[in-house]
C-alpha cells in the first residue's frame, strides 16, 4: 500500500470512490450520497486540495499495487482565530475488500505524523456516529478521547436516528502542549 496526499490527477478517482463510500457506508458520515451526487468536479478537486503553510487541508489516499484509490482521510485546521489550536480528522474510508488490514490505522498515522511538527494544533477533533459499524473503540486505540456527553439523535439516516460522540485526541510535545 501507498500512502500519499491527494492531488488534482486523483480528482477522478476520490470523485467516484467518495460517493461510492456514501452508499456503501451511509451510517459512517453525517454527509449523504443525495448532498453529493449534483457536485461538480471543481468541487472534489477543493475538498482534496492541499494548501497552508504549514498545512492547513489536506486528504491522504491509500492506493493498492495496481494504483487504486481504496481509501482516505481527511484533515482541516480551524480557521477561526480563537480555535486555531484545533483541527479535524473526518470522512475517513477504506473500501470493504481492504478492511481488516490496517489500512484506517495507517491512514490515520501517517495524518497525525504529518501534523506532529506543526506548531499550535493541540486538539484532533472527529465525530463518530454509533451504530452496528461504529469506529469509536478503533479511535479510542488511536488515543482518541470522548469529548462531552452523547449527542442523542444527531443524524437521521435512512429513516433512522443515529447518536454520535464528539472524539479529541490531545496533542503534546515532550508532555506539554504544542
Amino acid at each position: 500500500m501507498i500512502i500519499r496526499f491527494l492531488n488534482n490527477d486523483d480528482v477522478q478517482s476520490y470523485t467516484v470512490l467518495r460517493k461510492y463510500s456514501l452508499v456503501e457506508s451511509p451510517f459512517a458520515f453525517s454527509d449523504s450520497y443525495e448532498d453529493q451526487e449534483n457536485k461538480i468536479m471543481l468541487h472534489y478537486q477543493s475538498e482534496i486540495e492541499k494548501w497552508g503553510n504549514p498545512l492547513e487541508a489536506f486528504t491522504l489516499g491509500a492506493f493498492n499495487v495496481a494504483n487504486e484509490l481504496v481509501g482516505f482521510v481527511k484533515f482541516k485546521r480551524d480557521q477561526r482565530t480563537k480555535a486555531r489550536h484545533r483541527a479535524s480528522l473526518h470522512s475517513l474510508y477504506v473500501k470493504p475488500a481492504y478492511r481488516g488490514q490496517g489500512l484506517a490505522k495507517l491512514l490515520v498515522n501517517e495524518l497525525m505524523k504529518i501534523i506532529e511538527p506543526i506548531q499550535g494544533i493541540e486538539q484532533l477533533q472527529l465525530s463518530s456516529i454509533v451504530s452496528h459499524i461504529s469506529l469509536i473503540e478503533f479511535y479510542e486505540k488511536l488515543g482518541f478521547q470522548k469529548l462531552g456527553g452523547l449527542l442523542e439523535k444527531d443524524l437521521i439516516i435512512n429513516g433512522e436516528y443515529v447518536d454520535a460522540w464528539y472524539m479529541v485526541k490531545y496533542l503534546t510535545q515532550n508532555g506539554n502542549p504544542k
